[in-house]
C-alpha cells in the first residue's frame, strides 16, 4: 500500500500480517475501525514529539484480525542556520513567507516558530497548496514556490540529514 496524500499512511501485507505506518490518526482510524484498541499512551508520545518540532508517525500491525499499535517513529527536520535572517530580509523588502507541509499542525507550528516564517499551512495535500497559490493569485499577490525532498533523519540525532528548510 502505497504512501498518498490523502491516505497519509503506507503499509505492506505479507504472510499474514499487515503492517502499516503513517500519521497518527490515519493509523488509529485503521486501528480502531477493526475493533483494536489506541492507548493513551500513544497519544502522549505522538503529542510530545509533535511538540518538539519532529514528525510522529505511528507503527501498527495486525496479527490474527486484531490490529495493535507497536510504536512511534520520530522523524526531525533540520532547519538551515540563518533561515531566520534570511526571511527576515526578505519580510524587510516586503515578501510574506508561507511555510506549506503535510506535517500534522503541532510540528508545523513548531518549525515555523524556529525558521521565523510569517504563515504556514499545515497536513496540506496537493490540492491545498494549488488552492493557496491560486487564492494568493486571485488577491493580485505574485507567487513563487520553493521545495525540498523528503529525506529526514530518523530518531533522536539519527545519522543523516534532512535537506535544510
Amino acid at each position: 500500500m502505497p504512501f498518498t496524500a490523502q491516505t497519509r499512511m503506507s503499509g505492506v501485507d505479507l504472510d499474514g500480517e499487515s503492517v502499516r505506518k503513517g500519521a497518527a490518526d490515519a493509523v488509529r482510524r485503521w486501528v480502531t475501525e477493526s475493533g483494536g484498541a489506541w492507548p493513551d499512551a500513544v497519544d502522549a508520545l505522538v503529542h510530545r514529539v509533535a511538540a518538539d518540532g519532529a514528525t510522529p508517525l505511528v507503527v501498527a500491525v495486525a496479527r490474527g484480525g486484531t490490529r495493535v499499535p507497536l510504536g512511534v517513529v520520530r522523524l526531525e527536520d533540520v532547519v538551515k542556520d540563518g533561515i531566520r535572517e534570511r526571511f527576515d530580509r526578505l519580510r524587510g523588502m516586503g515578501i510574506r513567507t508561507v511555510m506549506v507541509t503535510g506535517d500534522n499542525p503541532l510540528t508545523a507550528r513548531a518549525i515555523a516558530r524556529v525558521a521565523g516564517v510569517d504563515d504556514h499551512l499545515a497536513e496540506a495535500t496537493p490540492e491545498d497548496k494549488i488552492a493557496l497559490i491560486r487564492r494568493e493569485q486571485e488577491g493580485g499577490r505574485l507567487v513563487a514556490m520553493t521545495g525540498r525532498r523528503h529525506q529526514r533523519r530518523s530518531g533522536p540525532r539519527a545519522g543523516g540529514r534532512r535537506r535544510p528548510r
